[in-house]
């Protein structure tokens, strides 16, 4: 995306912006995003762990592979290492955690902040990235989150809420 359209979408989200929700598989989610990006890693460093029988989410599920992917590409472009990228349930939230092994931000970084880059500014980029996942994230209900991973690294937590579906009907 260019400044222009992650300004728009910040924009856009942070003023209530229109969501486009339904029931979706975070499994699918996941498999989408995970083929385009793992096109982008000829490392092959992204590892997952997306256990089945997930519970659906009720989201939009453009802006959530959205999220998803600028996490991946993120941890691609701030570490050599090997990438995990790991779903699961906690109570009512579902959890989609991206730890990296890179120089790793501060919890109080200013990433979060529109056009702020946190502590690695040498790189290139807009500063809008995060600032446009947390928002995502914040749309749904949800929150992200980062903290240091021990032995070095970030861990970008992004929760969002697991609320019951609808039962399916029965094949008359």
């Amino acid at each position: 995306m260019t400044i222009t359209d992650n300004t728009l979408q910040l924009v856009r989200l942070e003023n209530a912006g229109e969501l486009h929700l339904d029931w979706q598989s975070v499994e699918e989610i996941v498999g989408a995003v995970l083929a385009r990006v793992r096109a982008r890693d000829a490392a092959h460093r992204i590892r997952s762990h997306v256990p089945p029988g997930l519970p659906l989410l009720r989201a939009d599920p453009v802006l959530l592979a959205q999220l998803l992917e600028n996490l991946l590409d993120n941890a691609l472009k701030y570490t050599a290492g090997a990438i995990d990228l790991e779903v699961g349930t906690d109570g009512d939230a579902m959890e989609v955690r991206v730890a990296d092994r890179g120089e790793g931000l501060r919890a109080d970084s200013l990433a979060f902040e529109p056009f702020r880059r946190g502590d690695l500014g040498a790189r290139r980029g807009s500063g809008l990235g995060l600032a446009v996942c947390r928002a995502i994230a914040q749309a749904h209900g949800g929150a992200l989150a980062v903290s240091r991973r021990d032995g070095g690294g970030s861990v970008f937590s992004v929760r969002l809420p697991v609320v019951e579906s609808p039962p399916v009907p029965e094949p008359a």
